[in-house]
């Protein structure tokens, strides 16, 4: 290289050199490689240096001088072998460009766009006369291009400028390579500095027991991205979104990620998804151990997280981890007290302790109260009475959001496979309206429930709203005998309320025995009738007391004639020994038809 190159271009590239290692700033160095380089070869009348894009696949300006204009010219983007640049980063060494010709060939390669804002970027009263392009080179592979333009017809690229550029090309990789090294380190440190300042943050949450939802908000606040928290059966527990997530969004994503989170194997996952045509990274951690789930960190991001932040939420995973062992162990502990205070008080053994417990947990001896039983059954599990510790867990969460939502002097508390919800109302409330109300969240847990764990049988007993906290062992009673009569006779709702019941409090005052045997003195002949021929008659008998014995509204209901409704009245009254005009046999047969409809399965 020395042979070639004269004393005065030596002492330039040495200078070339010097100036260029003087900074680590990439666009100090694209804009002195080019001066520096424009100023040695003395035919060079402009320049520019170019880098190859891998994302875009094309060569970017970084740097023109001449007689462009520099902000048009920047928006060239050209592809491989597109003009003189694009030809010399395709064949990987040095191009000259010896004349108009030439230059007019390359030229022709140009886009029409890029060939638009070439023409206004450059004065129509200068033309190329030569060009000379060099690759810069790293480790073999073209990483860039310096272009530099003769615009003058009495001067000429030389051999020793040939040498010269491709001299500068390799000074300009070194500079380029040390720079990004420089960069990329800077970037890592930074990256580290915000773990650090990451975990400080987080830790001081934890410290001044801000709680988890604090800890998500901060996550959100500093990578900028939608986060969820979901338990470990897939609910969406807590989350922090920017206004722009809406609730169809949410409701797709919970369940896109429910089978992910299920089968969660590893500490972190990575998938791409699609949200309203948009394009998002979704990133799962897990939260716990393998032996426990805790559930999982979901980031929804339309950028990609790098490994150092994806490092730095593995860690606010496991300080979330901590937070949810710890609130558990606080829930449970509430759980405990709770349910000895909810047994001891529905027993109806109220004395002066009971009292006190109940005034340290807020609750008002003089308002009203109702009490509600929650029983749960697994429909796939031959025990029925075992439920999955998570699923009553859920079950209870789900409580605790639909009925004390709009009431904050309440608890519910599990039983066992049952839960226990006890509500106070304001002394001045409705008892109708207080059941309305209670009957239309039953309502609204039941479709929830429905709708999460299909494989599960709830019943919903509530019971009447009474006067003091001392009476609601009452109201406790009556939901017990709700929920005992949805298991054990024919119902078709799995709502009942003590008010609702009728006749069938007289049948769970009675053994089924004893029903049975009431129904059979009654009506045991029409049954065997029944039995033995496959009749209409018992069924005919049951519209015409639902239809308050109108025979014209029975013969409707039926879809017979009112002649063939009176013939099987007759017959029915033949075959009972009765008269169904008689009030007071008339009033056992209702009461028997009545309990036929609860037990005759």
């Amino acid at each position: 290289m020395q042979d070639t190159l004269t004393h005065r271009q030596l002492k330039s590239l040495i200078h070339v050199s010097n100036v260029i290692n003087s900074t680590l700033d990439l666009d100090t160095i694209f804009d002195s490689i080019l001066n520096e380089a424009i100023s040695v070869v003395d035919a060079a009348g402009g320049g520019s240096i170019w880098i190859f894009n891998d994302k875009q696949n094309r060569l970017i300006a970084k740097s023109a001088q001449g007689l462009f204009y520099p902000h048009i010219f920047k928006s060239i983007k050209l592809k491989k072998g597109e003009s003189m640049t694009g030809m010399a980063f395709a064949a990987n060494h040095c191009l000259v460009f010896w004349n108009e010709e030439e230059i007019k060939q390359a030229l022709d390669t140009l886009t029409p766009y890029n060939r638009d804002l070439l023409n206004r970027s450059i004065s129509n009263n200068f033309h190329f006369t030569s060009v000379i392009s060099s690759p810069i080179l790293q480790n073999g592979k073209c990483i860039g291009v310096i272009t530099l333009d003769s615009f003058d017809k009495s001067l000429h690229f030389k051999q020793e400028d040939i040498h010269l550029l491709e001299a500068i090309s390799y000074q300009a990789a070194i500079a380029l390579g040390k720079s990004s090294l420089y960069y990329e380190k800077e970037k890592m440190v930074k990256k580290l500095s915000r773990y650090l300042e990451t975990h400080r943050n987080i830790a001081n949450l934890v410290v001044n027991e801000e709680g988890i939802q604090s800890i998500l908000d901060y996550i959100h606040q500093t990578i900028g991205q939608h986060i969820f928290l979901f338990d470990d059966l897939g609910e969406l527990q807590a989350s922090a979104c920017h206004s722009s997530f809406t609730e169809d969004m949410t409701n797709y994503l919970i369940q896109y990620t429910k089978q992910i989170i299920l089968s969660l194997e590893n500490s972190y996952t990575v998938a791409d998804i699609k949200l309203n045509d948009e394009a998002y990274q979704l990133i799962v951690l897990s939260l716990g151990s393998k032996l426990k789930s805790l559930g999982a960190l979901i980031i929804l991001s339309k950028t990609k997280v790098s490994e150092v932040d994806i490092a730095a939420l593995e860690h606010a995973c496991t300080v979330i981890s901590l937070e949810l062992v710890k609130e558990q162990a606080i829930f449970d502990t509430q759980q405990r007290l709770r349910g000895e205070f909810v047994t001891k008080l529905f027993s109806g053994q109220v004395d002066e302790t009971i009292m006190q417990r109940a005034k340290n947990l807020n609750f008002d001896p003089n308002r009203n109260y109702i009490s509600i039983i929650i029983h749960v059954e697994d429909k796939n599990n031959a025990q029925k009475d075992v439920i999955s510790e998570s699923a009553i867990n859920n079950l209870l969460y789900l409580t605790n959001k639909i009925f004390l939502k709009r009431n904050s002097q309440g608890m519910a508390v599990r039983n066992g496979n049952q839960i226990v919800v006890l509500l106070s109302c304001h002394s001045t409330s409705l008892s109708a309206n207080v059941i309305a109300e209670m009957k239309e969240l039953a309502a609204n847990l039941q479709r929830e429930i429905k709708r999460l764990y299909s494989e599960m049988k709830v019943s919903i007993g509530i019971g009447r709203m009474k006067p003091k906290l001392t009476s609601v062992h009452e109201s406790f009673k009556e939901a017990t005998k709700c929920i005992k009569f949805l298991q054990n006779y024919h119902f078709d709702q799995h709502v009942l309320c003590f008010t609702d019941l009728g006749v069938q409090r007289f049948i769970l005052q009675n053994s089924e025995e004893e029903l049975t045997d009431f129904v059979q003195e009654v009506l045991g002949p029409l049954i065997q009738y029944e039995q033995a021929r496959k009749g209409d008659l018992l069924h005919t008998l049951i519209a015409y007391l639902n239809q308050n014995q109108n025979t014209k509204k029975t013969a409707a209901f039926l879809h017979i004639h009112s002649n063939t409704l009176n013939y099987r009245l007759k017959r029915i009254e033949e075959i009972l020994l009765t008269d169904l005009s008689d009030s007071q046999q008339l009033f056992n047969i209702q009461l028997a038809g009545n309990i036929y409809q609860f037990i005759k399965k």
